[in-house]
């Protein structure tokens, strides 16, 4: 499946919309610099820009390809999120698939990578990966060769120019699924996180943790979604975190989905970004018809936004209007969180049939 969206921000702006929040936290600096927040959260997007990052993130689905015949690659079937909206059901497609439903409940989807194919290091052929004679793939897992990416086209540019590799190792267990996903080039690693998933017969738990760096910044993120099953319906409990050391930028945001149905979703979010320019926190409800978030800068009330459909209308506190840079900022600080269950969903894409 193509994700159209990679050239334009996401995994990029996955790290940006993580690159909001602080846990909640509600003390540090005394002042809110709206521009300067802007500039925090591009040096966290700078973080996940790196030239292989991005390739990694348009051949991920012709990885998944390759390894279609391996049990890693399952269809969400009833786990599936038709449309709470476009990006969500994206990422909730990926996200479930490695937690399939069965009558015995919902377990994690425990499997080695195909055996044949094991150690194996694939290059890119006419129109999709190709297996070869190159040495270098783990004896756990297989190597794919990244290559420069044509923006348009989202496809490797001819003639090909090598960007790196990325290596998926197989570290499952007999309970536990287990993948670890490593982008490097010259022996820099640009992307290094692993994702596990565990399961019952009434729930589940995946986490993606590791790092992005483009070669100087780094971003270190940890994303645990937890899956329940219950009478009521299936339930998503997401909670990501984000950490830029060498900014002082912390991000984190928690979000529930349920009442999951074909077409909506109730959606409960807390999200903030803390740095050196300001602690920024929304909290509120939102569906797919829209929804309201109260908004506090520094632990003080700041604004009210409200959505109604793809509208945003945002209402200083008491009245007082914004200037148009915090208004600014507080759109993009959003606009980074719906891009973010994308951006994710890219990670997942190798290992998921989503």
């Amino acid at each position: 499946m193509r994700v159209p969206q990679y050239a334009r921000r996401s995994l990029v702006a996955a790290a940006l919309s993580l690159a909001l929040a602080a846990c909640g936290k509600e003390s540090g600096p005394s002042t809110f610099d709206p521009q300067g927040t802007s500039a925090d959260m591009a040096v966290a997007q700078d973080a996940f820009a790196a030239q292989q990052t991005a390739s990694f993130a348009a051949i991920g689905p012709d990885i998944s390809a390759v390894l279609n015949g391996s049990p890693l690659v399952l269809s969400p079937a009833a786990l599936a999120l038709n449309r709470p909206s476009a990006l969500s059901a994206t990422y909730a497609r990926r996200l479930v698939s490695l937690l399939p439903r069965s009558t015995g409940g919902i377990q994690a989807s425990v499997a080695a990578v195909p055996a044949g194919v094991l150690g194996t290091t694939f290059v890119w052929g006419d129109t999709s990966y190709v297996a070869s004679d190159l040495a270098g793939a783990p004896s756990n897992g297989v190597r794919f060769v990244l290559y420069a990416i044509n923006p348009i086209s989202l496809r490797p540019v001819v003639p090909l120019v090598e960007v790196g590799y990325v290596d998926i190792i197989d570290q499952s267990t007999a309970t536990s699924l287990d993948i670890r996903v490593k982008v490097v080039q010259a022996n820099v690693v640009y992307l290094d996180y692993d994702v596990t998933a565990t399961g019952t017969s009434t729930g589940g738990v995946v986490t993606i943790s590791g790092f992005a760096s483009n070669g100087s910044t780094r971003a270190d993120f940890n994303l645990k979604n937890t899956i329940s099953d219950t009478a009521g319906g299936l339930v998503l409990s997401l909670d990501y975190d984000i950490n830029v050391p060498t900014r002082g930028l912390s991000l984190n945001w928690t979000a529930t989905l349920a009442n999951i149905s074909a077409t909506d979703v109730a959606v409960t979010l807390d999200l903030s970004i803390a740095g050196p320019n300001g602690n920024v926190r929304f909290v509120g409800t939102y569906g797919v018809g829209g929804g309201t978030f109260t908004v506090k800068v520094n632990g003080d009330p700041f604004a009210t936004m409200t959505l109604n459909g793809t509208t945003q209308v945002i209402t200083g506190a008491g009245g007082e209007p914004l200037t148009p840079e915090e208004e600014e900022s507080l759109r993009t600080i959003f606009a980074y969180y719906e891009q973010s269950e994308l951006a994710f969903a890219e990670l997942l894409a190798p290992i998921s049939g989503g």
